[in-house]
């Protein structure tokens, strides 16, 4: 491996890295890979293949997090509307110039809370994808912010959230899945039971489509990975949610 560049973020030091025997790029944040892709900007994590199909026949795309902007240049080659949130414009600049982001994707430097709550236009995809050093997703993602997601779906839209997950006993997914789920939404988690430090994906559908979701969920379920296993969220109590969050965000 060779580092490209080294870069000041928001959240730390950001590096480029590139593998000499394939041409792999990756982009580290402090001790996160947040992405790694061929040059041209093909993710090769999995869970970023799998928000790829999950959005397949969206339209319209609302990006939140960009790190290496794999996904959103992969949708937008499928000539995908795609619109890409996050705090930190020097990852923009770093996925325009590393990882082949096209230039006329539009970018956005905000909070995604704060832009949810501005935004007027509603998509037929949502993507959330944030994360960082000192990221708590139990405080971020807060019943406010899950219905705040939900909201700018279009009718029929969907949305996928990426997460991680240290062990079989956080009920993070299962919190955010339930808020996610209320209204006209649903939620199933696609899982890894039994890895350390994983990623989660939890997938959003109208819940008036149910028929149409069944069908949807056994295609896509068709198209993971190994070890990934579809499930519904548990339902915690409100007063548990309290309780994980203050020990996740104190961790």
């Amino acid at each position: 491996m060779k580092i490209l560049g080294r870069y000041t973020g928001k959240l730390g030091e950001i590096e480029i890295w590139e593998s000499k025997q394939t041409g792999d790029r990756l982009y580290r944040e402090g001790e996160l890979f947040q992405s790694e892709s061929s040059a041209s900007g093909e993710s090769r994590f999995p869970y970023v293949k799998m928000m790829e199909v999950f959005l397949s026949d969206a339209k319209s795309v609302l990006l939140l997090g960009c790190g290496g902007g794999n996904l959103a240049t992969m949708l937008a080659r499928q000539g995908k509307s795609v619109t890409i949130v996050d705090h930190d414009p020097v990852s923009f600049d770093l996925a325009r110039r590393f990882f082949g982001l096209p230039g006329q994707i539009p970018c956005v430097v905000s909070d995604f809370r704060e832009y949810l709550l501005a935004e007027t236009r509603s998509f037929d995809g949502i993507a959330i994808d944030v994360g960082g050093p000192g990221f708590c997703f139990e405080e971020q993602f807060d019943p406010a912010t899950c219905h705040s997601i939900t909201a700018l779906l279009k009718p029929g839209g969907r949305a996928v959230l990426n997460m991680l997950v240290a062990t079989d006993f956080d009920a993070a997914p299962d919190l955010i899945g339930g808020d996610l789920s209320e209204g006209h939404m649903t939620s199933w988690i696609f899982d890894q039971p039994g890895c350390l430090n994983r990623n989660v994906l939890i997938a959003c559908l109208p819940r008036q489509r149910q028929a149409a979701n069944r069908r949807y969920m056994a295609k896509f379920s068709q198209t993971v990975g190994c070890g990934w296993a579809p499930r519904r969220p548990r339902r915690p109590s409100h007063d548990s949610r309290a309780v994980v969050v203050d020990i996740a965000c104190a961790s």
